[in-house]
């Protein structure tokens, strides 16, 4: 308590009164604090109390003193310069103080700003500022006894406007270099306050500082820069202009030239933050604008989607062919905008640029304007600068949908025709292993009659089915190639249905199925083909049989619906995905469990079926649940009148023909097997039959045995089939035999060339023998009639 009323100066709680409070001040030249004069105790109850860095130098070694804020300042200097000579705490600036200190103690006060002083601080040099006032201090015998110094730190100030000249002259040299015109306006009516020589020479170097823009290029008042200027000046925006069209007096007495910018106004503010200019910067890019028209011009005339894209792929410019094609605006485009039109599944591919090489292709989809993608494809080379970095890309984007789906499609094709091929030879294989096992049978010493019978029963049944699968490949090549016509007649539903059951149902009994009919009551009727209407079922029913495990059940039902026949099958059978369902009925498409089942086929059947459906103008469908769920498939055509007499359900059966009398029969064929089993299988009915293996001895036996009938094959050495009847149908003899084509050869147009060489029927093989056999009666009944 005695201390603090005789050291009341030292009351304070600053760090440096508590240090002088506490200091030991034994060995320090001032003494302690209760033997320092008043005059002493005044000033540092004075700097104490301030928040300015203060000292006090005091004595013959002006030992210091110092506020808290001063202490800042000495940095690592502080605690231990408290009472220490003032000369000995700064002797690294000692020489720059001392005129300062004698000029105080010699009764001077003064003032200096910004004084540099190099200080040690923080262990190293250190440029430093200073504003400071010095000031003598009396003792209490009036005379003057140390300084007292007030001062601040203007480091930071100083630097700063060191670099702020620094920028000024940076920006000055930036200004006057400029290779773009550069001006500043100010105030509300845009006078020039400064313009660069770019600028001037823009403006045919008028005399344009101090004057308005009105008054000093009066020719752009109305073009609507000065009103942009407004603008900028009272909204405080900025405004980018890019190729802006304006009609300037370049030179003195010229008529105005038309002129392409590209310029910044750019706001200027003063202190209060209001706009009192405006900075205009820009470059003449007339040049650039033609040559880029020009570009466009030529650009929009080819039919490709043609760009220029930076170093990145960023779009900066596309001909009119984009928007054309996508709909999307040519600016909505720029930059990484074209994207929005790549397919999402493709955006990761669409810009995968190769620097090294300079050269990029790719293929992706794009959007069309009406949402539809297609596939395109881009090529782009790179553009070059001086150090070889690239610049841009220069590129097309051309439409290769078409060219896409027919390699697809000739892809499909080629791998169709070699599962095709394939299953042909399957197919084929798969009869000729019993017929030759048969066959082997027949010539067996130890077979009994019942051995043989079954043998010869396998070999009819199974050259039936080789001959089917013949009959399905010519007639889709003739639906394929428009070339199949109906026979269209009117036709009795139930006949039509009994027909294809008929055909259908071996394979339906030997799988033990179950076949349920549904029948409309009333007798319906249709213009259609029956043969070919009766194949569309029996495909379908046959179909069901094959997909269904034994056992099975299967579904037949016609109904009528809106002037449309109705026929539906329905089975419980193996079922289609999906994906099945989308390619059912395409060519040699089969649902994926089917091929581990033994069915078989060449899997054109509901191709050929949906066809003959479409060509009776009508349509065909499936459905399915999913695999092991079952199918349904419906064909729809349309109709007639839905019923008539019951006279129309009875089918015209015909009575076979007996042979009136026996003839003789040429058959001429190369292959020697096919001609003498025919041969043997009509002497066994009773014919007189004789074999040729080539056309010249065919016209030569005919000459000379003057035949009732004629079977030639088309395909014979020395004389073909055509060239045979051409003969025959030249000798002068009045009756000729009758000509039956047998050939291989099963399209149109080969029966149509086969009537017009002189052929009277065309069959094609391979066929069923009872036909043959059936003609030659019909023609020996015809002779005994004559």
């Amino acid at each position: 308590m005695k201390a603090k009323k005789q050291l009341p100066f030292l009351t304070g709680n600053t760090e440096m009164a508590q240090r002088m409070r506490t200091h030991d001040w034994s060995t320090f030249s001032l003494g302690t604090p209760q033997q320092w004069p008043q005059s002493l105790r005044s000033v540092v109850h004075l700097m104490l109390g301030s928040a300015f860095p203060m000292f006090v130098a005091w004595g013959p070694t002006l030992a210091l003193l110092y506020n808290d804020s001063y202490a800042e300042i000495m940095s690592d200097k502080h605690p231990a310069a408290l009472g220490k000579p003032f000369y000995e705490v700064w002797h690294e600036v000692h020489d720059d103080l001392v005129p300062l200190v004698q000029r105080a103690l010699g009764g001077e006060s003064f003032y200096m700003e910004n004084l540099p002083l190099r200080l040690r601080r923080h262990g190293f040099d250190d440029d430093a500022w200073f504003t400071f006032s010095y000031s003598p201090v009396l003792d209490d015998e009036d005379t003057t006894a140390g300084i007292y110094c007030a001062c601040v730190e203007t480091t930071a100030m100083v630097r700063a406007e060191q670099q702020q000249r620094v920028q000024q002259q940076r920006l000055q040299a930036l200004f006057r270099q400029t290779p773009g015109f550069t001006a500043v306006l100010r105030g509300p009516d845009h006078v020039f306050e400064i313009a660069n020589q770019s600028y001037l020479q823009l403006t045919g170097f008028r005399d344009v500082l101090g004057k308005s823009v009105a008054e000093a290029l009066p020719e752009v008042i109305g073009q609507g820069f000065i009103e942009l200027l407004n603008r900028v000046y009272q909204n405080g925006e900025a405004y980018v202009g890019h190729s802006m069209r304006v009609m300037l007096g370049r030179e003195r007495g010229a008529p105005l030239s038309e002129t392409y910018l590209n310029f910044v106004y750019q706001p200027l503010v003063d202190s209060s933050g209001q706009v009192d200019g405006i900075f205009v910067q820009g470059y003449d890019v007339t040049q650039e604008h033609q040559a880029q028209e020009a570009l466009l011009a030529f650009s929009n005339s080819i039919p490709a989607i043609s760009w220029v894209a930076d170093a990145g792929g960023a779009i900066e410019r596309l001909n009119s062919q984009w928007t054309r094609y996508t709909g999307q605006d040519a600016q909505d485009a720029m930059g990484a905008g074209w994207r929005a039109a790549v397919h999402p599944d493709d955006s990761a591919g669409a810009w995968r640029a190769d620097k090294e090489n300079g050269e990029w292709e790719g293929e992706y989809r794009l959007r069309r304007h009406d949402g539809i993608y297609h596939w395109f494809i881009t090529r782009a080379v790179v553009q070059r600068g001086a150090d070889g970095g690239v610049l841009r890309w220069f590129g097309t984007t051309t439409n290769i949908e078409d060219a896409r789906k027919t390699a697809d499609a000739l892809r499909n094709a080629d791998r169709q025709k070699d599962e095709f091929l394939a299953t042909l030879a399957h197919e084929l294989r798969n009869p000729l292993t019993p017929i030759r096992t048969a066959a082997r049978l027949l010539v067996t010493a130890g077979a009994d009659e019942a051995v043989r019978t079954r043998a010869t029963r396998v070999i009819q049944r199974q050259a039936g089915h080789m001959a089917l699968l013949l009959d399905d490949l010519i007639d889709i090549a003739r639906i394929t190639q428009r070339r199949l016509e109906l026979k269209k007649t009117r036709v009795d539903i139930a006949s039509l249905v009994e027909s294809a059951v008929e055909a259908a149902q071996p394979g339906i009994d030997a799988k033990n199925h179950t076949l349920n009919i549904a029948l409309p009551d009333n007798a319906l009727w249709i213009e259609a083909d029956p043969v070919r209407m009766a194949q569309v079922l029996s495909n379908l029913l046959n179909n069901a049989s094959k997909y269904t495990d034994a056992g099975g059940i299967i579904s037949l039902d016609i109904r009528l619906a809106d002037a449309r026949l109705v026929f539906g099958v329905t089975d419980n059978g193996i079922g289609m995905s999906p994906a099945t369902l989308q390619k059912v009925f395409q060519m040699f498409a089969q649902e994926q469990t089917a091929l581990d089942r033994s069915e078989g086929g060449l899997g054109i059947g509901l191709a050929l079926s949906k066809g003959l459906v479409e060509l009776h103008g009508g349509e065909i469908s499936a459905r399915s649940d999913g695999p092991g769920l079952g199918s349904r498939f419906e064909v729809c055509i349309p109709c007639g009148p839905t019923t008539f007499s019951e006279d129309a359900r009875d089918k015209n059966t015909e009575t076979p023909v007996t042979p009136a009398k026996p003839l003789t029969v040429l058959i001429a064929d190369d292959n020697r097997d096919s001609a003498e089993t025919l041969a043997e299988l009509l002497r066994l009915d009773g014919y007189t039959v004789v074999t040729a293996p080539d056309g010249l001895q065919a016209v030569a036996l005919a000459i000379e045995l003057k035949p009732d009938v004629m079977v030639l094959d088309i395909g014979m050495p020395g004389l073909n089939g055509y060239e045979v009847a051409q003969r025959i149908r030249l000798q002068p003899e009045g009756n000729f035999p009758l000509l039956v084509a047998a050939t291989g050869w099963g399209q149109e147009d080969d029966r149509l060339k086969a009537l017009q060489a002189g052929f009277d029927l065309h069959l094609t093989k391979p066929f069923d023998p009872q036909e043959l056999i059936d003609v030659i009666a019909k023609r020996a009944m015809a002779l005994a009639s004559s």
